[in-house]
């Protein structure tokens, strides 16, 4: 969800400018904790992982597979989170090396920003193919409000109109659950959607 973010980064760490409360930290811990509702006993990828401290996160799965683009992410996730349940390794968004139908849920918190509206749309066809039938897709994505603007994170490809992103959401996916989450920078639409 974070750039790379890992649990010795002094962004995320417990205080944040005096703050007790780091506001991403808390952000990231939220997300995940949110996606482990959806996640009990089943097969589920996250993906991009960056360096597996929010993967590590989720709870009560039969088995997570983390994935993301860098190898020195992967290589610090596999280091830091040993779990029999728990693997990561390098992929791209836009060719996940995954055999078709493989998981019940896919997370991907805050990672469709960072790349190009082309690889999102590989992504979302990546994504339909890699779930079962009926399987979940859940998603955190910041959004530019009507009249808003750009949040200013240089690492953020492209920021999403709010009704594109959702109309985009809907052609792929049977929506089961969306709202609008606060955040420290621009609002946040979280997306629950069935593979249909």
């Amino acid at each position: 969800m974070a750039e790379r973010a890992h649990p010795h980064d002094k962004g995320f760490q417990n205080t944040f400018f005096g703050l007790i409360n780091n506001p991403y930290r808390k952000a990231l811990f939220e997300r995940y904790s949110y996606c482990n509702e959806y996640i009990i006993q089943k097969e589920v990828i996250d993906v991009p992982c960056g360096t597996g401290w929010g993967t590590s996160l989720l709870k009560n799965a039969r088995n997570i597979i983390g994935i993301d683009i860098d190898q020195d992410s992967i290589d610090f996730a596999k280091n830091m989170y040993k779990s029999d349940k728990l693997k990561f390794q390098v992929g791209n968004m836009k060719k996940l090396n995954l055999a078709d139908n493989i998981c019940d849920v896919l997370i991907c918190l805050e990672g469709f920003e960072h790349v190009s509206q082309q690889t999102g749309q590989e992504f979302l066809i990546e994504t339909k193919r890699v779930l079962r039938d009926n399987g979940i897709f859940i998603m955190t994505c910041p959004i530019i409000k009507k009249g808003g603007l750009h949040s200013g994170n240089p690492h953020h490809i492209y920021e999403y109109p709010e009704e594109e992103l959702l109309k985009i959401l809907n052609e792929n996916f049977y929506c089961i659950r969306i709202e609008e989450i606060e955040n420290p920078d621009n609002p946040i639409i979280r997306f629950i959607g069935k593979n249909c």
